[in-house]
């Protein structure tokens, strides 16, 4: 269902990458990520393209499950089941920061298109559109919907609703107005709970309008593409008259000469004194590594979590002949019939000059074909590992395509506090079968 929601976002012309909870979503991929409890079977299924359908069964604790329902005013064309959807797009990782992208490739989320691209595709927005989301748990009488209202091109009404007996009044409900453009976000948030008012903005700095034309005499910067967002949020219970705030800066760019990109953010809760800085690259094309460093100037309290992902190809890729780390060896997919290589030279003034001789267009360069390198593999699987030295847990996850289902596999180490032995906190495995 998240990937139907996905879908409708992609369909309509959202871009939920630009949001300002979603600041830290490269690098809580790589080390927040989630492990499975117990065994979880979910089986979901598109019976045309506005209506879809989902069944959940588990075993934690007890046996226990959900149905679900989902209703798109927009038909969502371009969904792929578990069979033939490509890994970067159905699991959490490390995602590229394009706020100027409207439109994205409906075959791959891992990279956002250009706004030219966005332009030339075949997607075209239909604005007034909803989407409308249902689930029942069971045992129990737990519910919990959502609905999704688009009022403009850049306006949006999202609702989510809980009802469940065990909380207070029996429910919640949240209703965010979200207005999203490239160059800024703002949210207003109500939540019966607490009578909670919030506000969040994000601005961005620094978007570049597409990748400049590359003729003999130009030279490039070691890094471009560069977007810097800065971004708030303020809070205020109004029942208890508590108040919270927190801030956020993140500075996205990529190598101008492997086309790589790397992702740090900085955020800061000044009433409880937390800071959190992260750093997350993309080591390679089927690589990345994260690392975050917390502190509290309040209590001296500190932690370094590191983490990693890895890809595994599922068959040898058609350029397997060159090293991917390989600077001056990276393949343009536009003519796969030739090698055509693009070569770096470092200048004396610190720049480096591509030479465009070895480009098939002037609008291409190392970023674009790293960038192509990633939406054409043919992952299968990806391994998944977190570390914290101030919790000492270890968390493994594995995820990949087996036969025609989706499969996670995961577990968490920690240590005892009282005997010093390694023990297992948890251990679970998830299936996931769409058609």
């Amino acid at each position: 269902m998240e990937y139907l929601q996905k879908c409708f976002y992609r369909s309509t012309g959202w871009n939920e990458h630009n949001i300002f909870s979603h600041v830290c979503e490269s690098s809580d991929s790589i080390l927040q990520f989630s492990i499975p409890s117990g065994i979880k079977v979910d089986v979901s299924s598109k019976s045309s393209d506005y209506l879809a359908s989902s069944f959940t069964l588990s075993n934690y604790h007890s046996i226990n499950g959900s149905i679900a329902y989902l209703f798109s005013s927009k038909p969502l064309v371009g969904t792929m089941g578990t069979k033939d959807v490509s890994l970067q797009d159905a699991i959490a990782g490390f995602r590229i920061v394009d706020p100027m992208s409207t439109a994205y490739n409906v075959t791959s989320t891992a990279y956002s298109t250009s706004p030219s691209d966005a332009r030339d595709s075949n997607v075209t927005p239909d604005w007034k559109n909803s989407l409308v989301y249902g689930r029942m748990y069971f045992p129990g009488s737990a519910l919990e919907a959502m609905i999704i209202k688009r009022i403009s091109k850049t306006t949006q009404l999202l609702l989510k609703c809980i009802s469940n007996p065990n909380l207070e009044k029996n429910g919640t409900m949240i209703v965010y107005l979200q207005k999203n453009t490239p160059t800024f976000l703002r949210e207003f948030i109500y939540s019966t709970n607490e009578s909670l008012f919030g506000f969040r903005c994000l601005y961005n700095f620094g978007m570049n309008e597409g990748t400049s034309a590359i003729d003999h005499t130009q030279y490039t910067k070691k890094f471009d593409n560069s977007v810097m967002s800065l971004g708030t949020e303020i809070w205020y219970a109004a029942r208890t008259m508590l108040p919270g705030l927190s801030t956020a800066f993140r500075y996205s760019t990529r190598s101008t000469s492997t086309g790589k990109p790397l992702t740090m953010t900085l955020a800061c809760n000044p009433i409880l004194g937390h800071i959190s800085s992260t750093y997350t690259v993309k080591t390679s094309v089927s690589s990345s590594f994260c690392s975050k460093y917390d502190f509290n100037i309040f209590s001296y309290a500190s932690n370094l979590s590191l983490g990693f992902e890895l890809y595994n190809y599922s068959q040898p890729l058609k350029s397997s002949e060159h090293n991917e780390d390989d600077v001056s060896h990276v393949s343009i997919p536009e003519e796969p019939s030739k090698d055509r290589i693009i070569n770096v030279i470092q200048d004396s003034d610190n720049y480096f000059r591509i030479n465009p001789n070895l480009l098939p267009s002037a609008n291409a360069d190392a970023t674009r074909a790293f960038q192509n390198l990633v939406n054409e593999s043919n992952f299968s699987s990806v391994v998944k590992c977190s570390t914290s030295l101030s919790d000492r847990l270890l968390k493994v996850l594995w995820e990949g395509r087996v036969k025609d289902f989706l499969v996670s596999a995961g577990v968490k180490v920690g240590i005892n506090p009282s005997t010093g032995n390694p023990e297992l906190n948890r251990f679970g495995i998830s299936f996931s079968y769409a058609a």
